[in-house]
């Protein structure tokens, strides 16, 4: 009963919210971008990031640590910011693979996290209705980018849908930034640390070898150490790129980064390392796909190294960068 209430409301709390933002604008030359996520913890990490210093065109979801269905329902949920743009939601694709199969090849936590988020990290008391998948997709995707003259394709999960509607506005794509490791560099990676392109290998080698030819992309890591996954044992503190405590304290108290506060702190063991060694989940919790979603906002701030690209900021200054590009989406437009 407690908890219940707890999340009414807490849930209030959300819808009402404040939308008082700091100043920032678009630059026309920015064009659009399109957000394609499995919507895991880290993904909803990022997609405030970029609403909020971008013009989001759509968000589609895809089947991965969240199915499309689900996904989409908890992504719509968390930018439904009174007062703000509703940017569109479009269910992707999948390929239905079986939770047997998901949890002998990347572990029973991907399926613990598939259950959390879909009620947005525990915050909500039962799972959103699924939203019903469109018969064909993709025209949904065109129609909104029509209106762009550019657009940016930030891929947060595996490559299911965009492997589909890719050639269909491949005319308009100004760069695709990937979540990870291309197909060919990550053989000294575990099953779930390249995890977008092994969940479904088949699409991820077909963009790869077919598809990005010709486009301008990058794919985008996290830098590791040996205490990613201990990241509080001594000498440790302050080495690991991951997200804090402090960092979702920080958030702003108008709309969509209160917003994401309140979801965050609401269930912090699902990702803070602060307390990650006794949470009790598996996997670990890095700065998977805020990395990617930073290398398209500002580029500058990330290297080469090889195939891929990582930040050359230390980890507080990344945390700090976190919570400031995220406290931009208070409106966005």
């Amino acid at each position: 009963m407690f908890r219940l209430a707890a999340v009414v409301v807490a849930t209030a709390a959300l819808a009402f919210s404040a939308v008082v933002a700091p100043p920032h604008s678009y630059a026309a030359t920015d064009g659009c971008v399109l957000i394609d996520t499995d919507f895991d913890i880290d993904d909803m990490m990022s997609i405030p990031m970029v609403v909020g210093n971008r013009h989001v065109a759509a968000v589609v979801t895809t089947e991965g640590f969240t199915t499309p269905e689900l996904g989409a329902s908890a992504t719509s949920r968390l930018l439904a910011e009174p007062g703000q743009r509703a940017i569109p939601v479009i269910v992707g694709a999948g390929v239905h693979r079986s939770e047997s199969d998901i949890a002998s090849s990347f572990g029973d936590f991907v399926l613990t996290f598939r259950e959390l988020m879909s009620r947005l990290n525990d915050f909500l008391p039962t799972p959103l209705p699924p939203t019903p998948r469109a018969d064909d997709y993709v025209p949904r995707v065109s129609d909104a980018v029509a209106g762009c003259h550019s657009v940016d394709v930030l891929l947060l999960g595996a490559f299911t849908s965009f492997v589909d509607y890719g050639p269909a506005i491949r005319s308009k794509i100004g760069r695709v930034v990937i979540s990870g490791r291309p197909v060919n560099a990550d053989s000294d990676l575990e099953a779930v640390e390249s995890f977008n392109c092994s969940y479904d290998r088949r699409s991820c080698a077909t963009v790869f070898d077919e598809q990005l030819p010709g486009l301008a992309h990058s794919f985008v890591d996290v830098p590791r150490s040996d205490c990613d996954l201990t990241p509080n044992r001594a000498g440790c503190s302050g080495t690991v790129y991951g997200p804090t405590l402090d960092m979702a304290r920080s958030l702003g108290p108008a709309g969509l980064p209160n917003t994401l506060e309140q979801i965050m702190l609401n269930h912090p063991n699902s990702w803070a390392i602060d307390t990650w060694e006794n949470s009790g989940y598996g996997g670990r919790s890095l700065f998977w796909d805020q990395s990617a979603a930073l290398e398209l906002l500002a580029p500058e701030l990330f290297r080469d190294v090889g195939p891929y690209r990582e930040t050359t900021l230390s980890p507080a200054d990344f945390q700090r960068t976190w919570t400031e590009y995220t406290n931009r989406a208070a409106s966005f437009a």
